[in-house]
């Protein structure tokens, strides 16, 4: 599989919360009820949220058919989702690769990033460590995650 990661490009604004919403709903099911699942990523989306969001943070895209997005500034990842079709496939590795070039050029030392139950297990397949254990209000449910740290030197 030949995957291709590029910068945000406004084309993609309405498949990158889609991608979202539906990789949430379909991966993290076992790990998450539903009203969780809907107070974290709402099937109503707001694409204009979205719009403003995508436009601040400028997530870097795994190309195949928009099959994953991540959002990384400063030493975090944030908002890391592969498509749940392709998941298994070398994605998210290929955009975790990319954070990682892009970090060591631009002289980062260590990586944050809050992973869900559902994901921490792939970050922790990298070398990521748990720094603790969070719980995170989303609408009124109470979801939890963990907060991990890379040292890249």
């Amino acid at each position: 599989m030949n995957i291709l990661i590029i910068n945000y490009n406004k084309n993609y604004s309405k498949q990158i919360p889609e991608l979202f919403t539906n990789t949430i709903h379909k991966t993290c099911n076992k790990d998450y009820n539903k009203e969780q699942l809907e107070a974290w990523a709402n099937p109503s989306i707001d694409y204009k949220a979205w719009d403003d969001r995508l436009s601040k943070t400028k997530p870097y895209l795994a190309i195949i058919d928009n099959v994953g997005f991540t959002e990384f500034y400063e030493d975090y990842i944030d908002c890391f989702y592969v498509d749940a079709n392709y998941q298994g496939k070398g994605v998210g590795k290929e955009l975790l690769n990319h954070i990682f070039k892009t970090a060591k050029q631009s002289g980062i030392k260590t990586l944050r990033v809050d992973a869900s139950i559902t994901a921490k297990p792939f970050f922790e397949k990298f070398g990521f460590k748990e720094l603790r254990k969070n719980l995170v209000s989303k609408g009124n449910q109470e979801l939890v995650n963990y907060s991990l740290t890379l040292n890249l030197s």
